[in-house]
């Protein structure tokens, strides 16, 4: 008898525990966030509705600590609300305006929310963008210091941005990855510590490595003959990992390298530091065709209708647009107001930035489809 009551007290404390652990990530987190949306020709009902969703989104994104503003990029606070509706409105449980007010063609409000962190960074990672790419490259030095900015990250950053790439620099910001983090999810292949990094920068693609220097020669070293090694000599050890996924899902390995490279200088510093400059030369194209090979295999193709095209001018210049938006590699004309765009981004991008053209308004919108109307002015 007395060990019966024992294994239920057991069993009953194990699921309190585990009921406890999964309402964990349910747990409502009160957030004051505030939103703005300009009044176009004097229509402030619609003017409220989108400064009200610009603050869920706001509330959301200061919940889970973001440091890219979803809005900021996709501007459009009502394609980002139909992108993710579903997951939006699991993410806020109530909220209420504390404040609204217009200020000449602004309207405002400011709102407090009740909002459910696991649901917030589902649906801000749905935004996460396959053109950035996250870096985190730190190097340890033999001194035992560790420097998060270094010539190499430095290097990779610059190459990528300069081919267009959104770089986010995870050493430049407030971030909870450690060197030792990075090292234990190589080693394990483990990168669930990453997905910090998807709410923070909206990024679906995340480089992570570690450099390790060695002393491998010291100045006034005998060298043989009577010969004195003239300089400090440090290895460089470069591991590194390119992750890729698709929002808040499981991460892939795209790519992965080791490279090693030697520096020599006055100190064994100047020596570690040329090491490591050395090894950018190595490394930087190497990353950059990894990262461009992983876009091209995610190019799809999306069609785009837009209704109301009547003549052939208008479909030639909306056909221009659309070659001219960033990021699209190909624009097959279909007919009147029908485009077969090759695309490597989510849909909401190219929707997001076709709404940006004046007289295209959309209607909706879903993976591999765009439906838009063209009002003459």
């Amino acid at each position: 008898m007395f060990f019966r009551q024992l294994l239920i007290s057991i069993l009953a404390c194990f699921f309190i525990s585990s009921t406890a652990f999964a309402q964990e990530g349910k747990k409502n987190t009160p957030v004051d966030a505030a939103g703005e949306a300009i009044i176009i020709e004097g229509d402030i009902p619609s003017a409220k509705l989108e400064a009200i969703a610009r603050a869920k989104w706001d509330a959301m994104e200061r919940a889970v600590g973001v440091e890219v503003k979803a809005l900021t990029i996709v501007q459009d606070a009502a394609l980002m609300d139909e992108v993710v509706k579903k997951k939006v409105g699991g993410s806020i449980r109530d909220f209420q305006i504390k404040g609204e007010g217009q200020k000449k063609d602004i309207y405002w409000v400011r709102i407090s929310a009740s909002v459910i962190p696991a649901g917030a960074k589902e649906a801000i990672a749905e935004l996460a963008r396959n053109t950035s790419v996250t870096v985190f490259v730190p190097a340890k030095f033999p001194d035992g210091d560790i420097e998060e900015s270094n010539p190499l990250a430095e290097g990779i950053i610059n190459n990528l941005a300069s081919q267009g790439y959104q770089v986010y620099d995870v050493a430049g910001g407030q971030h909870t990855l450690t060197a030792a983090q990075v090292e234990q999810a190589m080693k394990s292949n483990n990168f669930l510590t990453l997905r910090g990094l998807v709410y923070k920068y909206l990024s679906n693609v995340i480089l992570i490595g570690k450099i390790d220097t060695t002393v491998t020669g010291e100045a006034g070293k005998d060298i043989g003959e009577g010969m004195k090694l003239p300089y400090n000599v440090v290895t460089a050890r470069l591991t590194y990992r390119l992750i890729a996924g698709k929002g808040s899902g499981p991460r892939q390995i795209i790519a992965s390298g080791y490279e090693q490279d030697k520096g020599a200088g006055a100190t064994i510093k100047d020596a570690a530091h040329n090491a490591v400059d050395n090894l950018k030369d190595k490394v930087s194209q190497k990353i950059q065709d990894a990262v461009t090979k992983h876009l091209q295999e995610n190019n799809k193709k999306v069609k785009v209708l837009i209704d109301n095209i009547t003549d052939v001018n208008t479909n030639l210049s909306l056909k221009e647009f659309l070659q001219g938006i960033a990021w699209t590699t190909d624009v097959k004309e279909e007919g009147l107001g029908e485009f077969s765009v090759e695309y490597p981004e989510k849909t909401v991008y190219l929707a997001a930035s076709l709404s940006k053209k004046k007289g295209l308004k959309i209607i909706n919108f879903d993976d591999f489809n765009i439906r838009m109307q063209y009002i003459k002015f």
